[in-house]
Protein backbone atom coordinates (compact mmCIF):
# COMPACT_ATOMS: atom_id res chain seq x y z
CA UNK A 1 0.00 0.00 0.00
CA UNK A 2 1.48 3.38 -1.12
CA UNK A 3 1.44 6.79 1.01
CA UNK A 4 -1.69 8.18 -1.36
CA UNK A 5 -4.02 4.86 -0.59
CA UNK A 6 -2.81 4.79 3.15
CA UNK A 7 -4.32 8.51 3.42
CA UNK A 8 -7.14 7.95 1.57
CA UNK A 9 -7.89 5.20 4.11
CA UNK A 10 -7.11 7.10 7.28
CA UNK A 11 -9.43 9.91 5.67
CA UNK A 12 -12.33 6.88 5.15
CA UNK A 13 -11.94 5.82 8.82
CA UNK A 14 -12.59 9.48 9.86
CA UNK A 15 -15.52 9.77 8.03
CA UNK A 16 -16.82 6.72 9.47
CA UNK A 17 -16.09 7.91 12.75
CA UNK A 18 -17.73 11.18 12.79
CA UNK A 19 -20.63 10.63 10.76
CA UNK A 20 -22.65 13.70 10.42
CA UNK A 21 -20.29 15.58 12.43
CA UNK A 22 -18.05 16.36 9.18
CA UNK A 23 -18.51 16.74 5.55
CA UNK A 24 -16.25 17.18 2.68
CA UNK A 25 -17.32 21.22 2.76
CA UNK A 26 -15.01 20.92 6.76
CA UNK A 27 -11.73 20.35 4.27
CA UNK A 28 -9.76 23.15 4.88
CA UNK A 29 -7.48 23.85 1.33
CA UNK A 30 -3.58 25.04 2.48
CA UNK A 31 -1.54 23.68 -0.68
CA UNK A 32 -0.91 27.87 -0.97
CA UNK A 33 -0.57 28.49 2.37
CA UNK A 34 2.93 27.92 2.43
CA UNK A 35 6.25 30.72 2.23
CA UNK A 36 9.11 30.97 0.19
CA UNK A 37 10.92 30.84 3.36
CA UNK A 38 10.02 27.96 5.16
CA UNK A 39 10.19 26.74 1.44
CA UNK A 40 13.88 27.24 1.60
CA UNK A 41 14.29 25.85 5.29
CA UNK A 42 12.28 22.65 4.39
CA UNK A 43 15.18 21.63 2.01
CA UNK A 44 17.97 22.09 4.57
CA UNK A 45 16.06 19.90 6.83
CA UNK A 46 16.49 16.47 8.24
CA UNK A 47 14.21 14.59 10.45
CA UNK A 48 16.22 11.97 13.10
CA UNK A 49 14.90 9.25 14.68
CA UNK A 50 17.22 6.92 17.13
CA UNK A 51 15.62 3.97 16.57
CA UNK A 52 16.06 1.48 19.65
CA UNK A 53 16.77 3.95 22.94
CA UNK A 54 15.19 7.32 23.10
CA UNK A 55 16.27 8.91 26.38
CA UNK A 56 19.67 10.02 25.61
CA UNK A 57 21.15 13.57 26.82
CA UNK A 58 20.66 15.77 24.50
CA UNK A 59 23.35 17.73 24.61
CA UNK A 60 25.70 14.31 24.19
CA UNK A 61 23.79 13.21 21.79
CA UNK A 62 24.74 17.12 19.35
CA UNK A 63 28.23 17.06 20.19
CA UNK A 64 28.62 13.67 18.99
CA UNK A 65 26.64 14.34 16.20
CA UNK A 66 28.46 17.30 15.23
CA UNK A 67 32.01 15.83 15.05
CA UNK A 68 31.44 12.94 13.43
CA UNK A 69 29.40 15.17 10.94
CA UNK A 70 32.44 17.40 10.87
CA UNK A 71 30.29 20.26 10.80
CA UNK A 72 29.46 23.31 13.77
CA UNK A 73 26.74 25.18 12.04
CA UNK A 74 23.96 22.59 11.62
CA UNK A 75 20.79 23.50 14.03
CA UNK A 76 19.87 20.50 16.29
CA UNK A 77 16.09 20.63 17.74
CA UNK A 78 14.45 18.26 19.83
CA UNK A 79 10.97 17.48 19.18
CA UNK A 80 10.73 14.90 21.94
CA UNK A 81 12.87 11.99 22.79
CA UNK A 82 15.19 10.25 20.54
CA UNK A 83 13.22 12.54 17.77
CA UNK A 84 15.06 15.05 16.32
CA UNK A 85 15.31 17.87 13.66
CA UNK A 86 18.61 18.76 11.77
CA UNK A 87 18.84 22.01 9.39
CA UNK A 88 21.96 22.50 7.45
CA UNK A 89 23.73 25.72 6.03
CA UNK A 90 23.65 24.01 2.95
CA UNK A 91 21.60 21.69 0.59
CA UNK A 92 25.15 19.79 -0.12
CA UNK A 93 25.98 19.61 3.83
CA UNK A 94 22.47 17.64 4.21
CA UNK A 95 23.04 15.74 1.06
CA UNK A 96 26.99 14.65 2.51
CA UNK A 97 24.99 13.73 5.77
CA UNK A 98 22.18 11.61 4.32
CA UNK A 99 24.25 9.66 1.90
CA UNK A 100 27.37 8.60 3.85
CA UNK A 101 25.10 7.15 6.68
CA UNK A 102 24.13 5.10 8.59
CA UNK A 103 24.85 7.10 11.41
CA UNK A 104 25.04 5.69 15.22
CA UNK A 105 25.08 7.09 18.47
CA UNK A 106 25.99 4.73 21.13
CA UNK A 107 25.48 2.15 18.60
CA UNK A 108 21.94 3.11 18.72
CA UNK A 109 21.29 3.59 14.78
CA UNK A 110 19.82 6.87 13.67
CA UNK A 111 17.39 7.01 11.07
CA UNK A 112 17.59 10.08 9.04
CA UNK A 113 14.60 11.45 6.65
CA UNK A 114 14.11 14.18 4.61
CA UNK A 115 11.69 16.77 5.36
CA UNK A 116 8.84 17.03 3.47
CA UNK A 117 6.07 19.99 3.85
CA UNK A 118 3.00 18.32 3.35
CA UNK A 119 3.70 15.80 6.62
CA UNK A 120 2.98 16.43 9.76
CA UNK A 121 6.07 15.68 12.29
CA UNK A 122 4.67 13.34 13.84
CA UNK A 123 3.80 11.39 10.86
CA UNK A 124 7.48 10.39 9.68
CA UNK A 125 7.86 6.81 8.60
CA UNK A 126 11.18 5.65 10.19
CA UNK A 127 10.88 1.73 9.65
CA UNK A 128 13.01 1.56 6.65
CA UNK A 129 16.79 2.42 6.18
CA UNK A 130 19.02 1.97 3.46
CA UNK A 131 22.15 -0.12 4.17
CA UNK A 132 25.29 -1.12 1.72
CA UNK A 133 24.93 -4.76 0.79
CA UNK A 134 28.03 -7.14 -0.58
CA UNK A 135 27.39 -10.09 -1.95
CA UNK A 136 30.30 -13.09 -1.64
CA UNK A 137 30.75 -15.73 -3.46
CA UNK A 138 28.99 -14.84 -7.07
CA UNK A 139 30.49 -16.37 -9.77
CA UNK A 140 32.39 -14.14 -12.26
CA UNK A 141 29.97 -14.01 -14.88
CA UNK A 142 27.02 -13.20 -12.36
CA UNK A 143 28.63 -10.03 -11.24
CA UNK A 144 26.07 -7.63 -13.45
CA UNK A 145 23.89 -5.40 -12.62
CA UNK A 146 20.92 -7.14 -13.58
CA UNK A 147 22.03 -9.92 -11.24
CA UNK A 148 22.79 -7.89 -8.70
CA UNK A 149 19.47 -6.40 -8.50
CA UNK A 150 17.25 -9.42 -8.81
CA UNK A 151 19.36 -10.77 -5.98
CA UNK A 152 18.44 -7.17 -4.03
CA UNK A 153 14.78 -7.37 -5.15
CA UNK A 154 14.18 -10.43 -2.02
CA UNK A 155 15.75 -7.51 0.22
CA UNK A 156 13.64 -4.64 -0.25
CA UNK A 157 14.05 -1.34 -2.20
CA UNK A 158 17.61 -0.64 -4.02
CA UNK A 159 18.87 2.61 -4.59
CA UNK A 160 21.97 2.24 -5.99
CA UNK A 161 24.33 -0.36 -7.33
CA UNK A 162 27.85 -0.30 -7.66
CA UNK A 163 30.07 -2.55 -9.32
CA UNK A 164 33.94 -2.48 -9.50
CA UNK A 165 36.77 -3.76 -10.70
CA UNK A 166 39.85 -5.36 -8.53
CA UNK A 167 42.97 -3.69 -9.14
CA UNK A 168 45.48 -5.64 -11.53
CA UNK A 169 42.88 -8.03 -11.99
CA UNK A 170 39.70 -8.99 -14.37
CA UNK A 171 37.55 -9.73 -11.71
CA UNK A 172 34.40 -7.81 -10.09
CA UNK A 173 33.12 -6.74 -6.92
CA UNK A 174 29.22 -6.27 -6.06
CA UNK A 175 27.44 -4.03 -3.45
CA UNK A 176 23.74 -2.35 -3.38
CA UNK A 177 22.41 0.17 -1.16
CA UNK A 178 19.19 -0.91 -0.31
CA UNK A 179 16.25 -0.04 1.64
CA UNK A 180 15.71 -2.28 4.49
CA UNK A 181 12.99 -3.05 6.80
CA UNK A 182 14.14 -2.49 10.71
CA UNK A 183 11.75 -4.67 11.98
CA UNK A 184 12.65 -7.55 9.91
CA UNK A 185 15.15 -9.96 10.16
CA UNK A 186 18.35 -9.23 8.45
CA UNK A 187 19.05 -11.56 5.46
CA UNK A 188 22.09 -13.65 5.77
CA UNK A 189 22.73 -14.95 2.26
CA UNK A 190 21.06 -16.84 -0.10
CA UNK A 191 21.45 -19.50 -2.50
CA UNK A 192 21.54 -18.66 -6.05
CA UNK A 193 20.87 -20.87 -9.28
CA UNK A 194 23.09 -20.72 -12.30
CA UNK A 195 21.53 -23.50 -14.30
CA UNK A 196 23.35 -26.85 -13.37
CA UNK A 197 24.65 -25.86 -10.68
CA UNK A 198 23.27 -23.98 -6.81
CA UNK A 199 25.63 -21.99 -5.44
CA UNK A 200 25.70 -20.05 -1.67
CA UNK A 201 26.43 -16.56 -1.55
CA UNK A 202 27.07 -14.56 1.92
CA UNK A 203 26.14 -10.94 2.17
CA UNK A 204 27.84 -8.92 4.44
CA UNK A 205 26.45 -4.70 5.68
CA UNK A 206 28.44 -1.80 5.82
CA UNK A 207 27.95 0.13 9.28
CA UNK A 208 26.02 -2.18 10.46
CA UNK A 209 24.45 -1.07 14.16
CA UNK A 210 24.44 -3.04 16.62
CA UNK A 211 21.86 -6.34 16.65
CA UNK A 212 20.34 -9.50 18.05
CA UNK A 213 22.24 -12.54 17.29
CA UNK A 214 19.09 -14.74 18.25
CA UNK A 215 16.50 -13.17 15.90
CA UNK A 216 18.50 -10.89 13.51
CA UNK A 217 16.90 -7.61 13.82
CA UNK A 218 18.47 -4.30 15.02
CA UNK A 219 18.08 -2.37 17.52
CA UNK A 220 19.21 -4.75 20.55
CA UNK A 221 21.14 -7.87 22.04
CA UNK A 222 20.53 -11.51 22.25
CA UNK A 223 20.52 -10.99 25.87
CA UNK A 224 17.34 -8.60 25.68
CA UNK A 225 15.70 -10.44 22.78
CA UNK A 226 11.84 -10.75 23.60
CA UNK A 227 11.54 -13.43 20.34
CA UNK A 228 13.89 -15.94 21.92
CA UNK A 229 15.03 -16.29 25.45
CA UNK A 230 18.85 -15.76 25.88
CA UNK A 231 19.12 -18.79 28.11
CA UNK A 232 17.66 -21.14 25.16
CA UNK A 233 20.32 -19.62 22.11
CA UNK A 234 23.74 -21.30 23.35
CA UNK A 235 25.35 -17.89 23.05
CA UNK A 236 26.39 -18.25 26.76
CA UNK A 237 28.30 -21.61 25.62
CA UNK A 238 29.94 -20.21 22.35
CA UNK A 239 27.40 -21.66 20.19
CA UNK A 240 27.01 -20.04 16.70
CA UNK A 241 23.97 -18.48 16.32
CA UNK A 242 21.62 -18.11 13.32
CA UNK A 243 23.30 -14.26 13.34
CA UNK A 244 26.81 -13.33 14.17
CA UNK A 245 29.21 -10.73 13.70
CA UNK A 246 30.22 -12.23 10.48
CA UNK A 247 27.42 -10.13 8.66
CA UNK A 248 29.09 -7.12 9.36
CA UNK A 249 31.81 -6.13 6.33
CA UNK A 250 34.87 -5.36 8.30
CA UNK A 251 34.72 -8.99 9.63
CA UNK A 252 36.35 -11.45 7.06
CA UNK A 253 34.93 -14.38 8.35
CA UNK A 254 32.56 -15.93 6.21
CA UNK A 255 29.02 -17.55 8.05
CA UNK A 256 28.50 -20.73 9.30
CA UNK A 257 25.87 -21.36 6.47
CA UNK A 258 28.88 -20.85 3.96
CA UNK A 259 31.04 -23.28 6.03
CA UNK A 260 28.11 -25.94 6.15
CA UNK A 261 27.71 -25.09 2.26
CA UNK A 262 31.43 -25.23 0.69
CA UNK A 263 32.63 -26.80 4.24
CA UNK A 264 35.04 -24.45 4.22
CA UNK A 265 36.40 -22.53 7.28
CA UNK A 266 37.14 -18.99 5.46
CA UNK A 267 37.66 -17.52 2.18
CA UNK A 268 40.99 -17.37 0.63
CA UNK A 269 42.88 -13.97 -0.21
CA UNK A 270 41.70 -14.67 -3.80
CA UNK A 271 38.30 -15.74 -3.07
CA UNK A 272 36.92 -12.39 -1.03
CA UNK A 273 34.97 -10.26 -3.07
CA UNK A 274 34.35 -7.16 -0.90
CA UNK A 275 33.89 -4.03 -2.81
CA UNK A 276 35.89 -1.14 -0.38
CA UNK A 277 33.39 0.08 2.25
CA UNK A 278 32.07 3.69 0.38
CA UNK A 279 34.03 6.10 2.21
CA UNK A 280 32.59 8.93 3.82
CA UNK A 281 34.00 12.38 5.32
CA UNK A 282 33.09 11.32 8.26
CA UNK A 283 32.80 7.60 10.08
CA UNK A 284 32.38 7.66 13.76
CA UNK A 285 32.50 4.54 15.83
CA UNK A 286 29.90 4.03 17.96
CA UNK A 287 30.60 5.37 21.49
CA UNK A 288 29.73 5.78 24.98
CA UNK A 289 30.06 8.96 27.26
CA UNK A 290 31.50 8.54 30.67
CA UNK A 291 31.15 11.88 32.75
CA UNK A 292 34.60 11.96 34.63
CA UNK A 293 34.00 15.43 36.02
CA UNK A 294 31.23 17.86 35.96
CA UNK A 295 30.89 19.47 31.76
CA UNK A 296 33.41 16.80 30.75
CA UNK A 297 32.50 14.24 28.21
CA UNK A 298 35.35 11.27 27.67
CA UNK A 299 34.53 9.17 24.50
CA UNK A 300 35.42 5.32 24.24
CA UNK A 301 34.42 2.96 22.49
CA UNK A 302 31.79 0.65 23.00
CA UNK A 303 31.74 -3.57 22.36
CA UNK A 304 29.20 -5.85 23.35
CA UNK A 305 30.36 -9.09 24.96
CA UNK A 306 28.69 -10.89 22.08
CA UNK A 307 31.79 -9.38 20.17
CA UNK A 308 34.20 -9.68 22.31
CA UNK A 309 33.72 -13.82 22.62
CA UNK A 310 33.29 -13.27 18.44
CA UNK A 311 36.79 -11.38 18.55
CA UNK A 312 38.60 -14.23 21.07
CA UNK A 313 37.04 -17.21 18.33
CA UNK A 314 38.70 -15.69 15.70
CA UNK A 315 41.88 -14.47 18.19
CA UNK A 316 41.61 -10.82 17.50
CA UNK A 317 42.06 -8.27 20.22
Amino acid sequence: MNERENNQLRLVALCRRMVDLWSEEDITDLRDAISEEEKKQNKLTLYGKLFSKSNVNFQAFTNTMKRAWKTDSVKCELIELGFFSFIFQSSEEKRRILESGPWSFVSNLLVLKEGDLNIPEHCYEFMRYAFWVHFIGLPRARVTEDAIRFIVSRLGKVEEIKIEARSNNSRKNSKAKVLLNLFSPLKTGSVINCGDKKWWIDYKYERLPHFCYSCGQTGHYANFCTEIPYEETGLAQDQPGRFGLWLKVEVREVSPYWKTFYGQLELSASDEEVVMETQTEATETPVRTVKDEPNTMVIVPVQHKEAKKMSKIRGQS
